[in-house]
């Protein structure tokens, strides 16, 4: 949550930005304070606290409090650490994965099981399942399709704008989309699914809620991405991102595995008839 609010100071409002300089002065003691007590101390307004909050992907101050107070108890939270140029190859080794870890760790308590879980069922559901990612999440669409390889469902993957374009105009209520965008704007994914939307496709997001392409989508697995333009903030995308996509891959899998031995198991018509 720490990292989170560090890298939101330069998209805040100047009464937000305040309140978020005043729990990064001192996060300890903020945790304990009410929404009035830390209004007071940032020298705002209540509403403008909770603005914050939601702006950081909260429901309200409750939410943020609860979430930093989590961050604080974890001994394996990590800092983000900017790179420099005077840096050895150790120091660079040691930022960089610091921020990997952090990043993760942010990831994983922000992903919801139920969204996941919801994923893994419409993938299963579907007949084919189409994977678009462009420029950096790319690489990331041409490797998730072997994650799929022996899953009952065709896996097709899209890297090239035009093309998909033209498919998801001819795309039909049995498919499903999955876009991998790490800041949810890329105009061209954003026409894509309008136009698998209007083919009645479903459509999932691997992008920021709130951002034209999740809006455009029926689910989003928010990571809470870094969409900055941070040395280091398209590594640890691509880095959450795979593992999403592995867990997704390995889900579907299992869940195919376990179908196929319950399917095993299951007696035969003439087995039944004799019983």
């Amino acid at each position: 949550m720490i990292d989170q609010v560090r890298a939101s100071l330069s998209n805040l409002s100047r009464s937000e930005r305040a309140v978020a300089e005043t729990i990064l002065a001192d996060p300890e003691h903020s945790v304990h304070l009410s929404i009035a007590r830390l209004a007071v101390a940032a020298g705002v307004s209540e509403p403008t606290v909770n603005r914050f909050c939601r702006s950081l992907g909260c429901r309200g101050f409750p939410d943020f409090k609860l979430r930093l107070a989590q961050t604080l108890a974890n001994p394996a939270s990590f800092q983000v650490r900017g790179l420099d140029d005077n840096d050895s190859s150790l120091q660079l080794a040691d930022k960089m994965f610091e921020t990997a870890m952090s990043r993760i760790n942010r990831a994983r308590t922000r992903l919801p099981e139920q969204d996941l879980l919801g994923v893994v069922g419409e993938i299963l559901d579907c007949r084919r399942l189409l994977i678009y990612g462009l420029g950096p999440t790319s690489g990331l669409a041409r490797g998730a399709q072997e994650l799929f390889i022996g899953a009952p469902i065709a896996v097709v993957v899209h890297t090239d704008a035009v093309i998909q374009e033209l498919t998801a105009n001819t795309a039909s209520s049995d498919d499903l989309f999955l876009f991998l965008c790490t800041n949810g704007e890329t105009a061209p994914m954003v026409q894509s699914a309008t136009l698998a939307d209007e083919r009645s496709a479903r459509l999932i997001a691997i992008a920021p809620t709130g951002s034209p392409l999740a809006r455009a989508c029926h689910r989003t697995i928010d990571l809470v991405l870094d969409s900055s333009s941070a040395t280091m903030a398209g590594f640890t995308n691509r880095l959450v991102c795979q593992i999403v996509l592995e867990v997704l891959g390995e889900s579907v899998q299992l869940a195919g595995r376990t179908q196929r031995k319950f399917k095993h198991l299951k007696p035969s018509r003439s087995e039944r008839a004799v019983g």
